[in-house]
């Protein structure tokens, strides 16, 4: 059977049309690892009431997406599907309809300030509760606990604030010299939520050094392919985070 060659303007218009979809902007956004920022390199400060130097390392970490403004194309989307440090997520589950770059980040720096208010408070109340950490009610002042964190925004940052505040207000040596990194969201009495970008936050911690990292108990089935040399542990609360220290 023989087959007749396209006409050559057809061949140029199926060129034209590939080309264009190549470069046609799609719904989607690309989520990356971001930075591990350790607490206790001037992100917490408490001043007037009594701290100790914390032995070990906590890392605040983050993610990097795409803004919700951002061409994203074909060849994009399949070297992000390649990459296995990158995930790509319908840009309707990350942002809502209407999202620009500007309310973005607005929304982000007002959940970064009520995820630390919420940490300071949880962080005071689980030492009330817990007198067995030798802190005197007294001693807990919520005002002269400050946090500077410049770098990163949204809500997911509260339990491992809260940690750091325990673990500076503590004479016990919580952390024993470890590594240690996490991510989850936190309410005023202490229980511990879901976040977005899991295993790049996993993986990111795994790069800085981080050996525990501790992850929402909601996140548990969004957990996959752990690096070697890193344990993961998830927790619905701060007494559950605490204790896996």
């Amino acid at each position: 059977m023989r087959f007749s060659p396209l006409p050559r303007i057809a061949l140029i218009i199926l060129t034209i049309f590939a080309s264009l979809a190549l470069i046609a902007p799609l719904p989607y956004v690309i989520i990356l690892p971001g930075q591990a920022q350790n607490i206790f390199e001037k992100l917490i400060t408490i001043k007037d009431q009594k701290s100790y130097p914390a032995n070990g390392r906590i890392d605040l970490m983050s993610i990097r997406v795409t803004n919700p403004n951002s061409w994203i194309i074909g060849p994009e989307i399949l070297y992000s599907w390649i990459k296995a440090d990158e995930a790509v997520y319908p840009r309707s589950a990350i942002y809502p309809p209407g999202t620009t770059q500007k309310s973005e980040d607005k929304k982000a720096k007002a959940d970064m300030v009520n995820s630390q208010d919420n940490a300071k408070t949880a962080a005071l109340s689980f030492l009330r509760l817990h007198p067995e950490y030798g802190v005197p009610a007294d001693d807990l002042q919520i005002k002269n606990i400050t946090f500077d964190v410049k770098k990163t925004g949204g809500p997911s940052g509260g339990m491992i604030f809260a940690i750091g505040v325990i673990e500076l207000l503590t004479q016990k040596d919580l952390l024993q010299g470890r590594h240690i990194a996490g991510t989850g969201t936190i309410t005023t009495d202490g229980k511990v939520g879901p976040i977005g970008g899991i295993n790049e936050k996993i993986l990111a911690a795994h790069k800085a050094g981080a050996t525990l990292f501790l992850a929402p108990a909601g996140n548990s089935g969004d957990i996959a392919n752990i690096p070697p040399g890193i344990k993961v542990v998830t927790v619905a609360t701060l007494a559950e985070a605490m204790a896996a220290l």
